[in-house]
């Protein structure tokens, strides 16, 4: 069927009856709107097979439209996620919109705070797509926060990691320092997650000497030992090392040369590369320059 004779026949029940008209129809409005809602679902979903998405997701908005007037919270938030997935991959605006609105509800009026959690996940990923720094930071944080109010630490440890990251990034250095902070001090002690340590806390320690304080990573690193003596025995650790060492004698060589044997065998990813490059930057380099 085509979808638009769906939208029309929707479009003339949404119309409000009254006189002759409504007592020869023998229906109440709110009969009428849910029996609309049905037909924009049935055109969103034609739309949805034809891959016309944008089309799709403007449907399933009119029916969670409907559902509003209609007080029925869960349905309006159902019909928005569907929106959201209609409009992800064509109109990240209009996805945000549409997810945000339905997060709110879950939040406010079913309290559902895992759904809420999951998806300001997606919300989170939906910001980063588009750049919008700033707004994924914020999500990730109220992913975390949401998952922590669930009692779902492992998740909620996943998107503060994500928070920290981002931050340290967009050059946020003490927000990431505090997030992984977090996420070391609920890891600590858990077998399952205990292994991820060494990662966290070469990321804090690398966030500290990107601000420029050598004493702080120092004390850190050693703060480290006392509560988890593994950390010793980790190629992290003898890094760290390696490269108070370079900074404390502004040896700019030694700190690349340290870094690249470090890097042929535990590749270092890309965030942990742009913390080396700011500390060989601005830290080293600059003790380089106070020896001249």
């Amino acid at each position: 069927m085509d979808p638009r004779s769906l939208i029309a026949e929707a479009e003339k029940l949404t119309k409000p009856q009254s006189g002759f008209f409504s007592f020869l129809s023998g229906s109440s409005s709110s009969y009428r709107l849910e029996e609309a809602t049905d037909l924009y679902i049935q055109a969103a979903n034609q739309y949805r097979l034809n891959k016309e998405f944008q089309n799709a997701g403007k449907q399933f908005v009119k029916a969670a439209d409907l559902q509003k007037q209609l007080s029925n919270h869960n349905d309006v938030a159902n019909h928005l996620i569907e929106a959201y997935k209609c409009f992800k991959a064509v109109s990240p605006a209009e996805a945000i919109d549409s997810l945000s609105q339905a997060i709110h509800i879950f939040l406010t009026q079913n309290g559902q705070f895992r759904r809420a959690a999951n998806f300001t996940m997606d919300l989170a990923e939906l910001y980063e797509s588009i750049n919008d720094t700033k707004s994924a930071v914020k999500s990730y944080e109220q992913a975390g926060d949401y998952f922590v109010t669930d009692h779902a630490e492992a998740l909620s440890n996943k998107a503060y990691l994500k928070c920290a990251d981002l931050s340290a990034v967009s050059g946020d250095y003490r927000k990431a320092i505090e997030l992984y902070d977090n996420v070391i001090k609920n890891s600590l002690g858990n077998n399952l997650t205990k292994w991820n340590l060494k990662d966290y806390f070469f990321k804090t320690i690398l966030c500290t000497l990107c601000m420029d304080d050598a004493i702080e990573a120092s004390k850190r690193s050693a703060g480290y030992l006392n509560e988890e003596p593994s950390w010793e025995s980790t190629r992290e650790y003898k890094l760290v090392q390696e490269i108070l060492e370079a900074i404390d004698q502004g040896d700019v060589q030694g700190f690349s040369d340290k870094v690249f044997e470090f890097d042929q065998f535990s590749k270092l990813d890309k965030l942990k590369t742009s913390l080396l490059l700011k500390i060989k930057n601005t830290v080293v380099e600059k003790d380089d320059d106070d020896l001249l």
